[in-house]
């Protein structure tokens, strides 16, 4: 099950955090913050912020659209590229630079706050910790190692990370339920646009 992607979402949500942080970020860091956010969002209301899949890389797991549009593995004619190349340089080796203000507004209030409670949490792990990845496989049990299955990245199930949350089986089924009922109607709305 996914959901929609909503560039406009991850747009300002990587540009919330980079602007907040440093306007020269880096890659890793914005991508755990990104990730806190929605797994924020899902442990307290069910629903992502930007939409985004989910995969375990070796460093921990990432927001797999918004990494491809950081690394420009999307096509350059790509309406989520184009729109990320708006707002973003090309990626500078680890690191990532914003270079114009999006639409701040597509984010709730409540996912502002999700964003801001991320970024507490990372930045406090890394004052703490120092180098992260290996607290935050601690943090984030969801993860998987994709080095045993001989590969770079392997995919992250919303299941995967929801039973990390979710300690009622029965509850764990109905929120995946409403969540497919909630997809499925955001999908049909973007379609009939």
């Amino acid at each position: 099950m996914s959901f929609v992607f909503d560039v406009n979402k991850a747009v300002a949500c990587a540009a919330y955090i980079t602007k907040r942080c440093d306007e020269n970020l880096s890659i890793f860091i914005l991508l755990k913050m990104m990730y806190g956010a929605e797994r924020h969002a899902l442990a307290h209301w069910y629903r992502p912020i930007t939409g985004d899949s989910f995969a375990s890389m070796r460093k921990g797991p990432v927001l797999s659209r918004t990494y491809d549009l950081i690394k420009g593995d999307v096509l350059a004619t790509n309406s989520d590229m184009i729109k990320w190349s708006q707002h973003f340089a090309a990626r500078d080796g680890n690191r990532i630079r914003l270079v114009s203000d999006p639409e701040f507004g597509v984010l709730s209030r409540r996912e502002v706050l999700a964003v801001e409670t991320s970024m507490k949490e990372i930045s406090a792990l890394i004052k703490k910790h120092g180098l992260i990845s290996e607290k935050l496989h601690e943090e984030w049990p969801e993860w998987r190692d994709p080095s045993k299955y001989g590969r770079g990245s392997i995919p992250l199930t919303l299941r995967e990370v929801l039973a990390e949350l979710i300690d009622d089986e029965s509850e764990l089924e109905r929120v995946l339920l409403e969540i497919r009922a909630v997809a499925s109607a955001k999908a049909a709305l973007q379609v009939a646009a």
